[in-house]
């Protein structure tokens, strides 16, 4: 991405227990992150990129349709924000304080490994549009030994009884989301975002971060 630009975005996804909800706060609170010249920063949280249609799911009330439109109102709005800037001569003139940074955990690639109606031909459009926008891609992964403690073992009764769709013991549903991790990173090699992916099993927190920001490094 060239260094004058109006508008940067970063995607976290990953599967549940890979660390999401912390990057995505680490990089919030970070001092390093907060010290960039633009302030705007629209950042959304997987309740608003695809939790919010968990009432329908339990309803059986979603198709590609109604996926598509959560996404596209969100890719819809940060396009209108771009068109603005684009119409004015401050990135031509060198200023930075205008742009726009978006944060967005979990996005398309989560539509497509969690709803079984769902394919990558459904959010291809979302994929290209986004890279237009100067989005890459964050994927965190974690070793498979250790998906029982993180997935479900460090959990609530609540959570664990959830699970149970997926299997009636623990190596069931370790193996279910060992698929949707496969299935999650098939998905990033054929997205046009530029893309790191990172192993949490490996890294501390704050190797995370430092990681993610240095990706992210031209806001």
């Amino acid at each position: 991405m060239s260094k004058n630009w109006n508008i940067s975005g970063l995607i976290v996804e990953g599967i549940c227990g890979t660390g999401k909800s912390t990057v995505f706060r680490s990089i919030t609170r970070s001092p390093q992150f907060n010290q960039r010249t633009a302030p705007t920063l629209i950042a959304l949280t997987e309740h608003h990129t695809q939790r919010v249609l968990e009432e329908r799911e339990r309803n059986e009330d979603l198709s590609p349709s109604r996926n598509g439109l959560l996404l596209d109102s969100h890719v819809a709005y940060l396009e209108l924000l771009n068109r603005r800037l684009e119409e004015m001569p401050w990135r031509e003139n060198g200023r930075t304080n205008m742009r726009v940074c978006y944060l967005l955990e979990r996005f398309h690639f989560t539509h497509v490994y969690h709803y079984p109606h769902m394919r990558w031909e459904h959010v291809e459009p979302i994929d290209e549009r986004l890279a237009q926008l100067n989005c890459r891609l964050c994927l965190l992964t974690i070793d498979e030994s250790d998906f029982e403690k993180r997935i479900i073992l460090d959990r609530d009764d609540g959570w664990r009884e959830y699970l149970k769709r997926y299997g009636q013991t623990n190596a069931q549903i370790a193996a279910h989301y060992a698929k949707q991790q496969k299935l999650l990173i098939d998905l990033c090699k054929r997205s046009r975002l530029e893309t790191t992916i990172l192993n949490t099993s490996a890294l501390s927190e704050a190797d995370v971060l430092n990681h993610v920001l240095e990706f992210w490094k031209d806001i």
